[in-house]
């Protein structure tokens, strides 16, 4: 909640303002609001010390006045003494408008927005015509970030801090955030001022000598900012005394605050779910773009067609959304809704009834009195058309070039509120199918058909059902994973690969083009591509990627289009580019391409390898199997006796999955080495296991419908097996996991013991290539003592 501090009341009153809450306050209360513990004196002695000074040094017509302002004073010795009737400024008014033009020159009086107050309060002693005029609009309302007794607080504690800086040279800012809020009655948006405070003409003095603050003290008041009781102890209100006055400036900031609040709005994950919130949204985008006649449209859209969804997200609020279900397809080709997905970028058009052909979407649209429309497609990173703004307006030209530009700065951040919003709404879908269809693991199935039977028993007799817990207590875990040796650089480096082909080709056609016509921007452009290309690939990451695929869309691709259609002699080399851009992508894409093949091929492949051993295991004993794909592919398994409704489990079929997986994981290794022959890109896998040796206990969880650790010491599990996968060895100076090698993590000894024994038979099979390696791992982020058994497959 907000402090808001209603200062207009729709009257004027010469001086006289008067103030009033939003927030339920006794009006008693309210001059105490921003009362200050400090005694805080009225004082002009400063702005006179001020006016000396100018005098002394300034131009001719400066000194005139000064003088004159001086006479004056001195005539009146109680304009510099503390002020308590402020009576003395009527009675001299000249004297006091001569003194402000030292502080706001004569040509702004009328339009600056400035008051004066004592030192720390909220009444103002003089306030500028027009701040007055704008203070005095119907619902004028101050805003302080937090609640009251919080806005009380920082006040203090900016007082406190102030005598900090002057006395013992501590310099902290604590301004409390404010801003003014005023409704244009005339064109019906709100308008924004933000307060500065200037505290050049107040002083503190110091009532005997300064209280003694050692650095602990200091130390305690910095780390305390919102204990004023301390404050007050270790700054004493009888310690010190204000004198002066503060100046208050106000400047609008209407635009720069319409974008803050359009930013808050926007990235909250529900942004754009219901009317009430787009309408919000509506309202800031009249505010930003100072047009109280702009209605805002706001749809998730799929396109191209074949990825569209029925349920559109339910983010439907484009302007048509009453009269038409969708706006692409067969009954709407040629649209401009359809131009406008097809380019990707953002379409205006200042007169719609001065289109040359129009169909249905169109003539709707003028229907609803809309004559000047901005459709902006929002983009994914492989450009496929997510969402849709408009902008509408009922006067012709309205909407125009110079506001598409602005609205430009704004388009990404409803990109990214689409995006956001689109998650969510899959995540919930994805929860509520996983509530209600995701199937049962087969192993694990009659434990489920247990617990729905209890609860249908406990519907019988009249209780309320609770479900059972779902837990196997004393299960093995056997994990494993084959991971593609660095998927994450690999991938870098084929995108940046692409990107510079891309680029030099653009360079290489721009340049052919100076040969042959004058055209000043295919100089700019080459002088860009140049810059660009002194980057070098390990200095490369997602930012760069953004910047030269925005460099290709906006520039190097339409520049080749544009001169490929219209000088014949330049077709062929412009038809030899866009038979390399990917249509998807628009961009080159030839290694990306070959990369994402191949990890797909590899992780299908070892997928299926899996899913198929898994298969043959269950058939001699059931137990869990769950298996997830990242680059390469990563599964568990949970075994034992908990698990099973009948058969018996033994320490004979715990060594099997042991065994069996140090097979499965060698065979992993040649199974990807045989396929890296027929990839685009030869790939390679990193096989490891974690030999946890001691039983847990595991539980299904409702929340997330997967079994996961139950207990505090079966955590120490997961969080091993989460960390070993970044392992090291010999200080950091290599990983342990390695390309062709299956790697083996372990606690105790007697776990190396029995994998040498494991080992010892893979030897005498043919999997062992060379010898085995015994390892100690580099400590890990809260793990010490892990080592490691390591062996090269024989591939």
């Amino acid at each position: 909640m907000e402090l808001e501090i209603t200062v207009g009341k729709g009257t004027q009153e010469d001086n006289n303002l008067s103030f009033d809450t939003a927030v339920a306050l006794d009006e008693s209360a309210q001059p105490g609001m921003f009362a200050s513990p400090y005694s805080c004196v009225l004082c002009l002695d400063l702005l006179f010390k001020k006016v000396e000074e100018l005098v002394a040094t300034g131009d001719a017509g400066t000194q005139f006045l000064g003088k004159e302002v001086l006479r004056r004073a001195k005539q009146v010795p109680e304009l510099r003494e503390p002020i308590v009737d402020l009576s003395i400024f009527g009675e001299h008014k000249e004297t006091i408008e001569m003194l402000m033009l030292f502080i706001i020159p004569a040509a702004e009086k009328e339009t600056a927005l400035f008051k004066f107050s004592r030192p720390f309060t909220f009444n103002p002693v003089y306030v500028s015509p027009a701040m007055q005029r704008l203070l005095a609009v119907q619902d004028a309302c101050y805003s302080f970030t937090g609640e009251m007794s919080a806005v009380m607080t920082r006040h203090q504690i900016m007082i406190g801090a102030t005598i900090l800086k002057t006395f013992y040279d501590v310099d902290i800012n604590v301004m409390p955030t404010a801003m003014l809020t005023v409704p244009d009655h005339q064109s019906g948006l709100q308008l924004f001022f933000k307060p500065e405070m200037v505290d050049d003409y107040a002083t503190i003095i110091p009532k005997g000598p300064l209280p003694k603050l050692n650095q602990a003290d200091i130390n305690r008041l910095l780390t305390n900012v919102s204990d004023t009781s301390l404050w007050l102890e270790l700054l004493p209100p009888e310690k010190f005394e204000f004198h002066g006055v503060h100046l208050t400036r106000l400047s609008e900031v209407t635009e720069e605050e319409a974008l803050s609040r359009l930013k808050h709005r926007l990235i909250s994950r529900d942004a754009i779910l219901d009317v009430e919130r787009v309408r919000e949204l509506a309202n800031l985008i009249r505010i930003h773009f100072k047009n109280p006649t702009l209605s805002l449209g706001l749809s998730a859209v799929d396109y191209p067609l074949d990825r569209a969804v029925d349920h559109e997200y339910r983010i439907r609020f484009n302007m048509l959304a009453d009269s038409v279900d969708r706006l692409t397809g067969d009954n709407f080709k040629g649209s401009i809704y359809e131009r406008a997905f097809e380019s990707r970028e953002v379409l205006v058009i200042e007169d719609l009834s001065n289109l040359q052909s129009s169909g249905r979407l169109e003539r709707l649209l003028l229907q609803q009195g809309i004559r000047s429309l901005l459709i902006a497609p929002l983009l994914d990173q492989q450009r496929n058309v997510i969402g849709m703004v408009e902008l509408g307006c009922p006067e012709p030209y309205g909407i125009n070039a110079f506001m598409e530009l602005k609205f430009r700065e704004i388009r990404g951040l409803f990109r990214t509120a689409v995006e956001r919003s689109r998650e969510y709404i899959d995540n919930r879908i994805e929860a509520i199918m996983r509530e209600q269809y995701t199937s049962l693991h087969s192993s694990v199935e009659w434990k489920f058909t247990e617990a729905a039977f209890d609860v249908l028993q406990q519907i019988d007799q009249g209780k309320s059902p609770i479900s059972p817990p779902i837990a196997f207590s004393d299960v093995y875990p056997l994990y494993g994973q084959a991971d593609i040796v660095g998927s994450s650089a690999i991938r870098n480096a084929a995108i940046y690969q692409d990107l510079f082909d891309n680029i030099r080709e653009g360079r290489f056609f721009l340049a052919r083009a100076l040969e042959l016509i004058e055209f000043p921007l295919t100089q700019q452009v080459i002088r860009a591509i140049d810059q660009h290309l002194q980057l070098q690939v390990e200095d490369f990451n997602n930012g760069h990627e953004i910047q030269l695929g925005e460099l290709i869309h906006t520039q190097i691709s339409p520049l080749v289009n544009q001169l490929g259609r219209q000088h014949p002699e330049l077709k062929a080399l412009s038809h030899a580019y866009f038979e390399k851009v990917d249509p998807e992508l628009g961009l080159f894409a030839r290694i990306r391409t070959d990369y994402e093949t191949s990890v797909g091929r590899i992780n299908r492949e070892l997928s299926d390898f899996f899913t198929a051993r898994d298969l043959a295991a269950q058939a001699t004993l059931p137990h869990y199997f769950e298996k997830y794909r990242t680059d390469g592919v990563e599964y568990e398994i949970y075994a034992g006796q908990s698990l099973l409704k009948s058969q018996e489990f033994s320490d004979v079929h715990l060594r099997n999955f042991r065994l069996s997986q140090l097979i499965d994981l060698s065979d992993a290794t040649r199974l990807v080495d045989r396929i890296c022959e027929d990839l685009p890109m030869p790939l390679s896998t990193a096989q490891l296991i974690f030999a946890y040796t001691s039983p847990i206990d595991i539980k299904f969880r409702m929340d997330e419908k997967r079994f996961d650790v139950d207990g505090d010491y079966n955590v120490r599990y997961e969080i091993l097996k989460k960390r070993i996968d970044k392992a090291t060895i010999r200080k950091g100076k290599e990983r342990l996991t390695l390309a062709n090698h299956v790697s083996i993590v372990y606690l105790h000894d007697k776990d190396r013991e029995e994998y040498e024994g494991y080992l010892n038979f893979l030897q005498q099979a043919g999997y062992v290539d060379g010898e085995v390696e015994h390892l100690t791992l580099d400590p890990l982020q809260s793990v010490t003592g892990l080592r490691a058994l390591r062996f090269k497959v024989k591939v």
